[in-house]
């Protein structure tokens, strides 16, 4: 393996971890410049971007949880629910189903792993729903790392494909 290898996926796991964090550094916008550039291979721009991606996702799931137990956090968690209209009943109703969807071993690691690879739901907001449910980081992280993976070797087979 060459040196110039593994500096360019610890680059990508660096940038995956930092996009992951915070969402206006976008992982798929890197792994598209790195092949338009020339500057990373299309493995390891896309396994590099996978695997931060899923550690700064995990990250940010066991935060959550472990912030559970600050007493600002439980005052905002267990306030009243104040009475609202048709549209956000309708909503709120909808949010908790799909909350308890993510929480069941069935449907909760499909749900993140078509979130990871289409988008479907928004991968950075389901992740912050994932903190306040069941679901096991051990399930959720791998889940997360293959949706990317797919994702972001996609995408830079694809470019790379239009450019060279």
């Amino acid at each position: 393996m060459s040196w110039q290898l593994l500096l360019e996926f610890v680059g990508s796991t660096a940038y995956g971890v930092l996009s992951s964090v915070i969402p206006i550094f976008n992982s798929e916008l890197y792994v598209v410049a790195s092949q338009v550039g020339g500057f990373a291979e299309e493995v390891t721009a896309a396994t590099g971007c996978a695997l931060g991606q899923s550690i700064g996702k995990v990250g940010t799931v066991v935060a959550l949880r472990r912030g559970a137990t600050f007493g600002w956090v439980r005052r905002i968690r267990d306030r009243p629910r104040t009475p609202a209209g048709q549209v956000r009943t309708t909503l709120r109703g909808w949010s908790d189903r799909m909350m308890g969807l993510i929480g069941e071993s069935r449907w909760g690691v499909a749900i993140v792993f078509l979130s990871a690879c289409v988008f479907i739901p928004p991968l950075y907001p389901l992740t912050l729903a994932v903190a306040g449910t069941r679901m096991s980081v051990i399930a959720f992280g791998p889940a997360v790392l293959a949706g990317r993976m797919l994702l972001f070797l996609a995408i830079a087979f694809g470019v790379s494909a239009l450019v060279h």
